[in-house]
Parts: C-alpha cells; structure tokens; sequence
C-alpha cells in the first residue's frame, strides 16, 4: 500500500536538508536518503545492495546513491528509478531564505512575497506544497523511496529495481556521468538487463488551459557550449595595425554565431532556440597601453537533432570566416587612415589559422613530453594538477577550461594569431527513443496502456510528449548509433582532469528512457511548488501500473 502520509514526510526531511547544487552540503542530501532506505526494512537485512558510489576526484567529495532491490533472483530484467537530488540556492527568497526549506513553513507565509496571478491562485487554493526542491526535485525521490518500499513488502513483479539518485544535475550533470559507468558495472557484476530508464523530474504546464492534462516526456534535448578561444598579436596602442586584437577575432564571432538560425534544429514539431553567447572576455589582466593577447568566448546551442561532426564543421567554417572578415576590416581602416591624413602605416596582416583543441593538445603533449626531465610528471598528470589548482581558486569549470586553454596554447608553441576550437564543460546529447528497437517499443506499448489506466482509474489524462525541452540527465541513456560522436568527444576541455565524460560507457549504455515525474511550477523560483492531489495520490498508482507491466 502506497502511504502518502510517510511520502510527504520523507519529502519534507529531504527538503529540509540544503543540498545546493555545487556546494559541501551537497553531499547532505546522499546521507539523508541513506538514511531513509535504511528505514525500509529490506535494506536494513540487505546493507550490501545500498551503495554510495563517490565520484572521482570531486571537489566536495560527492556520490551518487544506488540501492538494488532484488525482487526476483531468477530474472535479470530490470528498472532503473532515478532523479537528482541537488537544488538550487534560495537567494529569490530573500527575506524568507531561511524558511524556504521549511515545507510547512514557507507554505503558510509565501505570501509575504509578492506573487503573480497564478502562485497566488495557488497559494490560496491550498492545494499546492512550496519550499526549494519540492518540485525540483525531492518529491521524485520520496516516490521511489515509497515504490522500493511498496515493491520489497508486496513484491508481484518478474524482475528488480534500480534506484540511482545522483548529485550535480544543476551543474553540470556529474553524477549521471557517474551513474553510467555503474550501470555497466552493475550489468558485468549481475548481468542485469535493463527495460527501461523513468526519470522522476517533475514537468511544469505554461499554459493554463492545459493545467489538467499531465505528460510523459520521451526524448530530451541537448546542449552543447562551443568556445573560440582567439589569439591576438599584441601590440602598443600607439602602433594598432601592426597586431591584430583578439576581441576583435571574438567580435567577428560573435556576429556570425549569436542568432544564428543554421544551428537551430526541429525535429518531431520542436523546434530549438537559436544560439546565445552565454560569456565574451579578454584575458588582460593588468593595464598597459598594449592590446590584449587572448580572449574567448563560448556559446549555448540546445539541440534536438544535433549531428556533431557537421556542428563542428560549422564551427570551423565561422571562425575561417571571422578571421577573414578581421583581416578585410583592418585592411579598410589603414586604408581609409592613409587616405585621409596622408601617412603610410605599417601593417602586419597575419595568415588565418583555425585549430581544433584537439590539434592544440596534441602538440603541447609532443612538446612537454620531449622536454620533460625524468623527475618531472607525465603531461595529463601536469594538466591534472594545474586544473586542481585553478579549481580550489575557482571551483567554476567554465572557467577554468578557459585557463586550461590558454595554458595548453602557450605550451603547444605554435606561437602565431589563431582561433581554436572547442567544446566545454558541460554536454548533454540530444536523446530520442528508436522505435525499431524491440525495448523501445515494449515500453511505448506499456506506456500506452499506463495511459489508459490513468483515465479509466482516475478520471486524469495522461499525455505522452516528444521532448524534454529543459536540460536533464535523460540525455546520456543512449547515443544515437548513426551519429559519429568521436571528433566531439575529442574536442571537449577536461576530460579526465575536471570533467567526467566516459566515452566508452556512454556508447554502450542503451536503455529506453521516458521522464515520468511530478506536476510542479515555478522551478527554481521562490514559488516553486508542488501540486498535492496528482503527485500524492494518483502518479505512485501510475508508476505501480507501469512498472508491473514492464516487469510481468
């Protein structure tokens, strides 16, 4: 039996908990829910199949918490149950910062704030619980704490349950990067074969006119965050044509790839939003009357139906262009200085050159390991240890590729006017089921029926959507097999140093993935909330109904 009242109260006891996103209290949140599967009887018998898995070389020493409830040894058919337990701050709450992990609390006396139509609509139907991380997403996992309860007592089911709460989704996604390999861990170890990914992320409705219709999400959208990191040719501002200024490469940049509607996708009636420049900075740190010699600059492209070698190509094609359109830029004003006062300048017009991150470590690799003595460490060892520094100045990861690259150009000695390439920190592939495969379709034709059940029993309708468009962990539970990922993946600043990105396991990791969460609003506002009547009494039933189909 579905106990609502223990849900809400395991909800509120991980509220209450600040597990901001980024931060040394993450790891709070991941000791709480330890905490709580331990008050389920069958993971007080069976300590082992609770684990917290930490993440390597974390800077606030996070883990991802996974418990395994075996309901039928003889099967291997299993369901993965997973959302994030991260939130974000509660400075939108200001004078109520402190009660806003307070359910109970905040719920009475949000009013204090002022509230748009809609939150005070809610505020005053009582039908809504407010507080950080109600909708976003506590309420997700005090669900599959009550299903992992519901199905070790009750059991009824021809195959398991994964519950895998991961940290960092409102980062940069570091625990799902971790929770891939696990899977494929937990798959070599027990041979598990996965039927499905449900995300527990809850889904807002913008349109009032859809408020009683709820939805199921099949795909996700992507991001990826290309950066032009440019190199200039310094010079004194007294003789400006005889260098060229990187913030010029950027703004050359920035006019081909800001709005840029060619990096814009559609794809099943969605169509994505066209690329902003979410950082532009040059690297001078002191003043001198000299131009600056670096300066970079990186991009949000949301994706659909992204294929990254054609992205990259595009990449390439603006920066030649960009570099190009410099050149022509200061050749015009030389001339038009010679022109109106009669005095020839000296002008150094450099060569464009476009290079790919990958291209720039290689070199710097070739370089630093034909230099370095016996007693000095290999290169990734040096890089790892340089990040390291750079994190405990500024944990940022943006920030600290931007570094990265700058240290990386200075060591490959190429030494000359350049654009380079890459990709930062963090990158979600788009994801959408292939109905050809035999999983997939299974899982559409249970969702189907959880559809029907949804209205026959509960007088609610339930629809089904093709895309997630927010960013989510739903993203790495497959790579679309007919893309090729490699250049990509080759191009991303930090692997392995200060960014997780497992390529191999990503590739193999398939599994159909739907995101069955919640009805919330208002995420990462001060009136997020949480709607009481569909996620206490009616989406626990719809779960029960889905994963017993599944698993028949």
């Amino acid at each position: 039996m579905i106990e609502k009242n223990r849900m809400y109260d395991n909800m509120k006891r991980l509220v209450e908990v600040p597990s901001v996103s980024g931060t040394e209290d993450e790891i709070l949140a991941a000791r709480k829910l330890e905490e709580l599967l331990y008050e389920i009887p069958y993971f007080a018998e069976h300590k082992d199949n609770v684990r917290l898995v930490p993440l390597e070389n974390d800077p606030f020493d996070r883990v991802i918490v996974t418990a395994y409830l075996e309901c039928c040894p003889q099967s291997k058919k299993t369901v993965i149950l997973t959302g994030h337990y991260d939130v974000v701050d509660v400075e939108e709450f200001g004078s109520l910062q402190k009660d806003a992990y307070d359910i109970e609390k905040i719920s009475r006396e949000i009013n204090r704030l002022p509230l748009d139509d809609s939150a005070r609509e809610d505020f005053e139907s009582g039908e809504w619980f407010f507080g950080r991380g109600t909708a976003d997403m506590k309420f997700g996992h005090a669900l599959c704490l009550e299903l992992l309860r519901y199905y070790s007592e009750n059991g009824g089911i021809n195959g398991n349950l994964l519950y895998t709460a991961v940290c960092g989704e409102e980062t940069n996604s570091e625990g799902m990067l971790r929770a891939v390999p696990f899977f494929n861990q937990m798959t070599d170890e027990k041979g598990l074969d996965y039927q499905a990914l449900l995300l527990t992320e809850c889904y807002t409705v913008d349109d009032k006119s859809k408020e009683d219709v709820h939805y199921v999400h099949m795909g996700a959208s992507g991001k990826i965050m290309p950066m032009f990191f440019f190199v200039g040719e310094s010079t004194h501002g007294e003789a400006p044509f005889m260098g060229i200024d990187p913030n010029l490469l950027s703004a050359e940049v920035y006019r081909r790839m800001s709005l840029n509607v060619d990096f814009c996708q559609t794809a099943r009636g969605e169509a994505t939003p066209a690329p902003v420049c979410l950082k532009s900075m040059d690297l001078k740190s002191t003043y001198s009357v000299s131009i600056p010699m670096y300066a970079a600059s990186y991009y949000n492209i949301i994706s659909v139906d992204l294929d990254p070698e054609v992205a990259m190509s595009k990449l390439k094609e603006i920066a030649f262009e960009s570099f190009n359109a410099a050149n022509e830029l200061y050749d015009r004003r030389i001339s038009e200085y010679e022109a109106r006062f009669g005095i020839r300048s000296q002008r150094h017009r450099p060569q464009p050159c476009v290079m790919t991150f990958r291209e720039v470590n290689d070199a710097a690799r070739s370089n630093y390991e034909r230099d370095r003595g016996a007693d000095e460490p290999d290169y990734d060892a040096y890089i790892d240890r340089l990040i390291h520094e750079w994190q405990a100045e500024n944990p940022e990861m943006q920030t600290t590729a931007i570094r990265t690259m700058k240290k990386i150009y200075e060591m490959s000695g190429f030494n000359r006017p350049m654009i380079i390439i890459s990709i930062i920190p963090p990158y979600y592939p788009d994801v959408y089921p292939d109905t050809g495969d035999p999983k997939v379709k299974n899982l559409l034709e249970c969702l189907d029926r959880t559809i029907e059940y949804a209205w026959a029993e509960y007088d609610t309708t339930l629809e089904e959507r093709d895309y997630y468009m927010g960013l989510s962990d739903l993203s790495y539970t497959g790579l679309d097999s007919s893309k090729n990922f490699d250049q990509l993946f080759q191009n991303v600043i930090g692997v392995n140093h200060m960014y997780s990105l497992p390529e191999e396991d990503l590739k193999r990791f398939s599994v159909p993935g739907i995101v069955l969460g919640g009805y919330g609003k208002d995420f990462h506002k001060s009136t997020e909330r949480l709607n009481k009547k569909y996620n206490f009494e009616v989406l626990p039933y719809l779960y029960i109904n889905l994963i017993n189909d599944l698993l028949k």
